[in-house]
């Protein structure tokens, strides 16, 4: 039984993570009122963006991506672990569009959440509706 908790215990300190671009809460982008927000007080808020895209109107479209996957703590339950292996990743993607001026004129928030699951876990996935939120 001592021996069960702990590969218990040791499953779920190595559930495995992985992440990349800059995380922007739908709440964050929201609060950049348009028509008022800079890009200097996107960018000094926010940090770097991901993507920075000039227009030859002069128009900058600036995009905040992320993305995480993250293992479910079963993967690492010996034998059983591959036969009922599961992720779950989630994304999102903030796009801010300035004028010449640099003058905030739209933004669009979108969130993703999905779970995957493999092998006798396979078409157990649980997706969440994506939301995009144009503003």
């Amino acid at each position: 039984m001592m021996r069960f908790v702990w590969v218990g215990c040791a499953a779920l300190a190595l559930c495995g993570c992985a992440a990349s671009g800059v995380q922007v809460s739908e709440e964050q982008a929201q609060s950049f009122q348009i028509g008022k927000a800079t890009y200097a007080d996107v960018v000094g808020s926010l940090g770097p963006p991901t993507v920075v895209s000039s227009q030859s109107n002069g128009n900058r479209i600036v995009v905040y991506s992320y993305a995480a996957v993250q293992s479910r703590p079963q993967n690492f339950i010996p034998y059983v672990g591959p036969l009922v292996a599961g992720y779950d990743s989630k994304s999102s993607a903030v796009t801010f569009t300035f004028d010449a001026r640099g003058i905030l004129t739209n933004m669009t928030s979108t969130q993703t959440g999905i779970g995957t699951g493999a092998n006798l876990a396979s078409g157990s996935g649980q997706p969440a509706p994506p939301t995009s939120q144009p503003r």
